[in-house]
């Protein structure tokens, strides 16, 4: 089986997050990745993997952005071309779905495309206002659309994505589970340096006025408690967040730290807590759980897929700081309480949404992706087995 994988930038291609991926795959697996990133590393082979590595583009120069992409067009086809590949994967329906269409009419393979958000949600803030966000929503739906008509298989994470789009989807083969995580990289830590810890940008899709307004709520109850917020946000935005938090104690920014020492972080943390506004699926969540820490996140998306509600963590409505800090005090109060919802987060991150597992998801997508003697239509196969599959409605 040949597998060209096409892949956002990336600039962690050397680290073991990034490659435990591949080298968990079945040993009959070939996989080519056609990524933008550290051309140092093109070329280079790992596990059954090869590098294919184009030069990052300044993001504000458009034409060297539109030339990359040409030039990944042109590798991609002349990859999968000499390398016969089967299967071509992208990781989403915008840029890299078209990319991807385009191997797929000059070389004849499958076509998988993968939805890892929500593209048509105007909550996104990078995405909503003014006449610059309404045309880029409309030219994300139209190339989005034109990928999935296109795809032979389309990868989900939520029940509302198919929703969004399920007017292509309910003729399209459709398969739903877990993003990879690598959770045997990350070790069970008991330990609490009492902090809540908030990892993800954007702050504003990620809910961070939501938290800071509910944490204001709690602070004076659990004087000893801090938030901790991480995330790639920079000034003068950065400026304007903190300036929504100057008059809360104990809330501190921190800059972002390279992948590999976030497991510090959230083995050190009191719980972690997301109230995203919208969410594919929350990969943080399944690492905090992989380190034995309670979550609580928000009813959007894929995240009720993660976590178990009352069991390893609270969901609570979005936009509502309210019922966000009141199940912050039942959890700040309650030791045992969060040991126990570590311990069922843990199992959960060692079962069904593990590394392992997700590697075994992946075969049957490829299985129902070439097999073309048992036509499926609609949602073909679901790997979330958990918690409330109907909470994400």
């Amino acid at each position: 089986m040949k597998i060209l994988d096409i892949l956002p930038p990336n600039g962690s291609l050397h680290a073991p997050h990034f490659r435990s991926r591949y080298q968990g795959m079945p040993k009959d697996y070939v996989f080519h990745i056609l990524v933008t990133g550290d051309i140092a590393l093109d070329g280079e082979q790992f596990a059954g993997a090869t590098l294919h590595v184009q030069p990052h583009a300044k993001p504000w120069a458009r034409l060297t952005m539109l030339r990359r992409t040409w030039d990944m067009i042109v590798r991609g086809i002349r990859l999968a071309r000499k390398e016969r590949v089967d299967v071509v994967v992208s990781y989403d329906p915008l840029t890299l779905g078209f990319i991807g269409v385009l191997v797929k009419l000059f070389s004849g393979a499958k076509l998988i495309v993968e939805v890892n958000g929500h593209i048509r949600d105007a909550r996104d803030s990078s995405m909503a206002g003014g006449k610059v966000g309404f045309l880029r929503r409309k030219l994300f739906n139209l190339v989005g659309s034109f990928s999935l008509l296109m795809a032979d298989c389309v990868k989900i994470l939520n029940r509302r994505q198919y929703e969004e789009w399920q007017t292509i989807l309910s003729r399209k083969k459709v398969v739903m589970f877990h993003d990879y995580v690598p959770t045997s990289q990350f070790v069970l830590s008991e330990q609490d340096d009492s902090y809540l810890y908030c990892l993800g940008y954007p702050f504003y899709r990620k809910g961070v006025d939501i938290l800071l307004e509910a944490f204001a709520m709690v602070q004076s109850e659990f004087p000893e408690i801090r938030l901790v917020i991480m995330g790639h946000c920079r000034e003068p935005e950065l400026s304007r967040w903190k300036a929504k938090a100057q008059n809360i104690p104990n809330v501190e920014f921190r800059k972002p730290v390279p992948y590999d020492e976030v497991a510090e972080y959230l083995g050190a943390c009191t719980a972690l807590v997301v109230p995203s506004r919208s969410e594919g699926m929350g990969r943080v969540f399944i690492e905090a759980m992989a380190t034995g820490k309670p979550c609580v996140g928000t009813r959007v998306g894929g995240i009720p897929n993660v976590i178990a509600d009352g069991k390893s963590g609270f969901l609570v409505n979005p936009e509502d700081p309210h019922d966000l800090a009141e199940k912050l005090r039942i959890l700040l109060a309650d030791k045992a309480l969060r040991h126990r919802m570590g311990r069922v987060g843990r199992h959960i991150a060692e079962t069904m949404l593990s590394d392992k597992q997700y590697v075994t998801n992946f075969q049957k997508m490829m299985d129902i992706v070439l097999d073309d003697t048992a036509p499926c239509r609609g949602l073909c196969f679901t790997g979330f087995a958990q918690v409330d599959p109907e909470s994400d409605r």
